[in-house]
C-alpha cells in the first residue's frame, strides 16, 4: 500500500526508471538531492523583504469614460474649481491625446489649445496658485498638440504664447526649458507654420535674444539648434542683421563643444545669402575650414557632415576659388571623409565639394592625377550619391579626353 502511494510523486521519474528502483527509493533520492540544493540556497545572504508600496498611479488620473465621451468628460473637470480634480483631469489628458486622433478631434472640435493656453496664463501671470506640477503638465500637453498641423498653427499664432515659450529658455528654466524647445522645433518643422513663426519680427529678435544672453554658453538644447536652423534656412539675411555670423563664427574658433555639429549647420545656412558669402571672404573662412580638417588628425569631430557644407556653400564666389588654390590638402580631405561608409550625405557634400574646387585647373589636375581612382571605386550609399560621383567621374574624364 505505502509503494502504491509513492507513486503518486515525481510521475516523470516513476515512468522512466520504474523498473530499476522501486518508487519509495526514488523518492528519497529526489528528496535528498532537493535538501543538497535547499542547503545552498539557505546559505546565501536574504535581502531584508520590504512590504510593497501602495502605488500612487491612480493618485494622479482621473476616471475616464469609455470611447469618445471620455474627451469631453475631461475637459469638464479641466474646469472644475477643485485643485485635485483638476491636476487629475489634465495628467490624464496629456496621456489620452497621444492618440494623434483624439488630439486633432480636440483641436478642431474643442478649441483645445485656447483652453489649455488660458489655463497656462493663468499659472504662468501667478493669478492662479501652483499646487502641483501644473505648468509641466501644460507644455508637455502643449508638445502633444503641436505635432500636429492645425495645432501647430493655432499655438504660433498666439503671440502670448510665443512671448512665454521663449521667455522660459531665456530664463534657463531647468525643468521647463527641454520641452519648450521641442514644442518651438514642432512649429518650425512644419513649412506652413513657420511662415507664421517667421511673419512676426520678434520672434527671431527673441531667439537671437537668447544665443546673444551668454556667448560662450558650451550647450544648447538640441530641438533650439534644429529651430534656428529651420529659421535660418529661409531668412539667412536677418540672422545675419541679428548678429549671427558673428556669434557662431567665433563658437566654431573657440571650438565650443560639439561646433562640428548644429553650430557649423548653421554657420553653413548663413552663407546661402550674398552678404554671408562676403562676410566669409572678409574672415577667410576657408582657412578656418582648412585649419578644422587639420586639428580633427589629432582631436576626434564626430561628424564632418556641416563642416563640410561649410565649405560646399563658401565656395560660390571667386574670390573664394582662388583662394582655395593655396589649400592643396582641402581634396585630401575631402577624398577620405568622402568614403565614409554611414553616412550617404557625406559622401554627397564631398563629391560636390570636389566639383566646385576642381573648377580652378590646377586642383582639376590635382584631383585627377590623386583621386579619380578612389572616386571610381566609391561604394555610394544611396542613389543621389551615385548620381553625383558619376557626374563628377564624367568631368573630370571630358578633361582627359581633351587633353589627350
Amino acid at each position: 500500500m505505502w509503494e502504491e502511494l509513492e507513486k503518486y510523486r515525481n510521475h516523470f521519474l516513476q515512468y522512466e526508471i520504474q523498473d530499476v528502483m522501486k518508487p519509495s527509493a526514488i523518492n528519497c533520492l529526489q528528496n535528498t538531492e532537493w535538501n543538497k540544493y535547499r542547503e545552498k540556497r539557505d546559505g546565501c545572504v536574504r535581502i531584508q523583504k520590504k512590504c510593497t508600496e501602495f502605488s500612487k498611479f491612480f493618485e494622479d488620473r482621473a476616471q475616464q469614460a469609455y470611447g469618445w465621451f471620455s474627451l469631453p468628460k475631461l475637459l469638464k473637470e479641466m474646469d472644475s474649481g477643485v485643485n485635485l480634480t483638476h491636476w487629475r483631469a489634465i495628467v490624464s489628458l496629456s496621456e489620452f491625446l497621444m492618440n494623434p486622433q483624439h488630439a486633432q478631434r480636440a483641436i478642431l472640435e474643442f478649441d483645445m489649445v485656447r483652453k489649455v493656453k488660458n489655463a497656462f496664463m493663468r499659472m504662468r501671470l501667478k493669478f492662479h496658485a501652483t499646487h502641483y506640477q501644473e505648468v509641466e503638465t501644460y507644455l508637455k500637453i502643449f508638445n502633444i498638440l503641436s505635432r500636429c498641423l492645425h495645432g501647430a498653427f493655432r499655438i504660433a499664432s498666439s503671440k502670448c504664447l510665443m512671448v512665454e515659450f521663449y521667455k522660459i529658455i531665456k530664463d534657463k528654466e531647468s525643468v521647463n526649458d527641454d520641452v519648450v524647445a521641442e514644442i518651438l522645433q514642432n512649429l518650425t518643422g512644419k513649412p506652413k507654420v513657420l511662415g507664421v513663426v517667421l511673419a512676426d519680427a520678434e520672434n527671431f529678435e527673441s531667439v537671437a535674444g537668447i544665443f546673444k544672453q551668454d556667448p560662450c554658453r558650451p550647450v544648447y538644447p538640441p530641438p533650439l539648434w534644429h529651430h534656428l536652423c529651420d529659421m535660418l534656412d529661409v531668412a539667412p539675411e536677418r540672422g545675419i542683421e541679428l548678429g549671427f555670423f558673428e556669434l557662431i563664427h567665433a563658437r566654431i574658433l573657440k571650438r565650443l563643444p560639439r561646433y562640428w555639429d548644429m553650430t557649423s549647420k548653421a554657420f553653413a545656412l548663413l552663407l546661402r545669402c550674398e552678404e554671408g558669402q562676403r562676410r566669409f571672404d572678409n574672415l577667410d573662412g576657408l582657412s578656418m575650414i582648412n585649419s578644422v580638417f587639420a586639428r580633427s588628425e589629432r582631436e576626434k569631430v564626430g561628424n564632418y557632415e556641416y563642416v563640410v557644407l561649410i565649405l560646399l556653400n563658401g565656395l560660390h564666389s571667386k574670390r573664394a576659388l582662388w583662394r582655395s588654390r593655396e589649400f592643396i590638402e582641402l581634396p585630401c580631405h575631402l577624398g577620405r571623409r568622402m568614403a565614409n561608409e554611414s553616412n550617404p550625405r557625406l559622401q554627397l557634400y564631398c563629391l560636390k565639394a570636389l566639383r566646385e574646387l576642381g573648377v580652378m585647373p590646377c586642383t582639376k589636375r590635382y584631383i585627377i592625377g590623386n583621386w579619380l581612382q578612389e572616386i571610381r571605386e566609391l561604394v555610394c550609399l544611396d542613389a543621389d550619391v551615385e548620381c553625383a560621383r558619376d557626374a563628377l567621374l564624367d568631368w573630370l574624364r571630358s578633361d582627359i579626353a581633351e587633353s589627350s
